[in-house]
């Protein structure tokens, strides 16, 4: 769609979005590894809770997974079931309630009876096991490591477990052993981690695609934090390089400074990369805020997708071209995509008369000079009190003005 002489933009067939034409240069789409499906796993009853000053009883875990079911989200990391008693009953109590997604718990290779923790995990109804081989020196040692990688994977894979295997900042000829051995042991799953943010995204797809090369078909999931701010741009960078899985928490909760937001990563994949996820874009806000709320962690006002400035316009300009129909100028995607409406607010940054004049001319007035100046006097004198007005205080200000 070519909005001037300049200016060219690929609408979504639907309406619902817009691309930015240097997305699909092919100099651009030939650097990456895009896989034909991703798959997103979301990991806010485990991460989420690792929020700090956050719990989620078992009962308002069962309503998160039921939302996420009914949103489409196909595999969920609930917890540590052999770690944490009531990890364990959660697991037990979401099979009851009849919840068909793919459910994943961590297991720690660093367990002083592995076999012990793979037993209590499979007892736990969970689909998934997850082996954690966390890069701490206390922990493991590297002779250990080897044996105990081989251990769980094989013992798990004895008893009919789907099992992945993951580790981050692993030097590349160490990261390659580790991946040999669970691939031998009948690994189904490789995961890279940057669990501490520490990760370029151009070296974190780097590290993905050297795993792609070791581990050919077997699926790789990303799971990275957001020390620095780029956990999601580091998680589209292992997509980039090939990862299938995205390990991501709702409104980016998590420890420290939080994970992968999944609503900016799901939007991200659907908008930027044209991946089809088949997920109910328009429940997302309704997540979030139910997540909001029960992990009791307020959003920033202008958090990406679900934050409540994302579609409030005060500038002129802004307001001017929302007003006459070009959404496109100022917005990437619809709200109701996503769940969101939109609010026009006049204010400081709203008294050129742009946006007054396109206010007033869908109202059919048409003002004079002297009316445009009264209607910005009035504006002034609320917004010295109450920061903005609306477009209904703006109406009714007009209405007595322009007659």
């Amino acid at each position: 769609m070519w909005i001037n002489a300049w200016t060219y933009m690929r609408v979504d067939p639907q309406q619902r979005w817009w691309n930015f034409e240097w997305n699909y240069k092919d100099s651009i789409r030939n650097q990456m590894n895009l896989p034909k499906k991703v798959i997103i796993k979301d990991d806010t009853l485990r991460e989420g809770e690792e929020t700090p000053g956050t719990y989620f009883t078992i009962e308002q875990k069962i309503e998160i997974a039921k939302i996420l079911e009914e949103i489409g989200i196909p595999e969920i990391e609930v917890g540590y079931a052999a770690g944490i008693k009531e990890h364990f009953d959660t697991f037990k109590a979401l099979k009851k309630e009849g919840i068909k997604m793919k459910l994943s718990s961590h297991a720690r290779l660093y367990a002083q009876d592995i076999k012990k923790e793979v037993d209590e995990i499979i007892a736990s109804e969970a689909d998934q096991i997850n082996f954690l081989l966390v890069p701490d020196p206390v922990l493991n040692s590297k002779n250990a490591v080897f044996d105990r990688i081989k251990e769980g994977i094989e013992y798990a894979k004895s008893q009919g477990a789907y099992v992945a295997f993951g580790s981050g900042r692993v030097v590349p000829r160490y990261w390659k052993k580790f991946c040999q051995l669970a691939l031998d042991a009948g690994v189904d799953r490789i995961v890279v981690y940057d669990g501490n943010g520490c990760a370029l995204p151009i070296a974190f797809k780097d590290n993905v695609m050297f795993t792609k090369e070791i581990v050919k078909d077997i699926p790789i999931e990303v799971h990275t934090h957001n020390d620095l701010g780029l956990a999601v741009a580091t998680t589209l960078a292992g997509v980039e390089g090939g990862a299938e899985i995205v390990d991501v928490v709702f409104n980016g909760l998590g420890d420290r400074a939080g994970n992968a937001a999944t609503e900016e990563v799901i939007m991200a994949l659907e908008i930027l990369y044209g991946i089809n996820l088949d997920l109910k874009l328009e429940k997302i806000l309704e997540v979030s805020q139910l997540i909001e709320k029960f992990s009791k962690t307020p959003l920033q006002a202008h958090k990406a997708i679900v934050g409540k400035n994302c579609f409030i316009h005060e500038s002129d300009l802004h307001v001017e071209q929302i007003l006459i129909g070009n959404w496109m100028t100022w917005e990437l995607y619809k709200p109701h995509v996503v769940g969101q409406t939109r609010k026009l607010i006049f204010g400081a940054t709203t008294l050129q008369d742009r946006a007054i004049k396109a206010k007033l001319a869908k109202m059919g007035l048409n003002p004079t000079e002297n009316h445009l100046g009264l209607i910005r006097k009035r504006i002034q004198d609320k917004i010295k009190s109450q920061d903005y007005i609306s477009e209904e205080e703006l109406e009714n200000i007009a209405r007595k003005i322009v007659r």
